[in-house]
């Protein structure tokens, strides 16, 4: 529950199979995690709004609302109001629409987010955490950083667990990766769209920006099936291959 559990609605109300209201639950909006929180909406959201679509394509209504326990940035409840979600903060006389703080990320002039800086700012913070470089080679110690989460969660390597996720390591580690792309590639470029078989937020790399790598993706099934799905594996022959 929460931000970090990407896949999911927090809190349903209503009817099945009829008007459902889709909630979505978030803490205090830590300015040091706004960059990660960010993200993690972005992703979380993409695939809310995309249930919500299925829901009135069947004929009903579905509302989508944030409910945080603290002020959201300003660029977040932009983005949310582009899209018809109210926003919502939890206090001792009963929630109250959210007003917004001052953003350490803005929105770009369209509105949109500001991919690159929130997933710089990602990459940077897991960098730091685990003394990385920025080069290729890194990668490998991003592999031990993933396979330590694994044996924290008690799976020894060539254990599969389907389920197993960590919002945080996948937003921050997958970051890390895109970055050491496009550090190395010619051409590379973070891209949020529609949730899809890359995820709604994954890169564009190589001619014309045709290949889509999801580098996201990729860290969660590293978490999930282990070494085989190994991230540095993944960047190492894609740099060989675009640049």
């Amino acid at each position: 529950m929460g931000l970090a559990d990407l896949d999911n609605v927090d809190l349903v109300t209503g009817e099945p199979g009829g008007d459902q209201g889709l909630w979505i639950l978030a803490e205090g909006w830590p300015p040091e995690r706004e960059a990660l929180d960010y993200v993690q909406l972005l992703v979380k959201l993409a695939g809310v709004l995309t249930h919500a679509d299925q829901i009135r394509d069947e004929g009903h209504r579905s509302t989508v609302r944030l409910h945080s326990g603290g002020e959201p940035p300003s660029s977040v409840l932009e983005y949310l109001r582009e899209r018809d979600v109210a926003a919502m903060i939890a206090g001792a006389a009963g929630p109250r629409p959210a007003a917004g703080r001052p953003a350490r990320f803005p929105n770009l002039h369209d509105g949109s987010p500001d991919i690159d800086s929130l997933q710089a700012a990602n990459a940077g913070m897991f960098a730091e955490e685990n003394g990385l470089d920025g080069s290729i080679e890194s990668l490998v110690l991003l592999d031990d950083a993933l396979e330590e989460g694994r044996r924290a969660h008690g799976l020894s390597p060539g254990d599969v667990d389907d389920d197993f996720t960590d919002g945080d390591l996948v937003v921050l580690a997958g970051a890390y990766a895109g970055e050491v792309l496009r550090r190395h590639t010619r051409e590379a470029m973070w891209w949020l769209g529609p949730p899809g078989r890359s995820g709604p937020l994954h890169m564009r790399a190589g001619l014309g920006l045709g290949s889509r790598i999801n580098t996201l993706g990729r860290v969660r099934k590293y978490l999930q099936y282990g070494a085989g799905e190994s991230v540095h594996s993944l960047v190492s022959d894609l740099v060989s291959r675009l640049s």
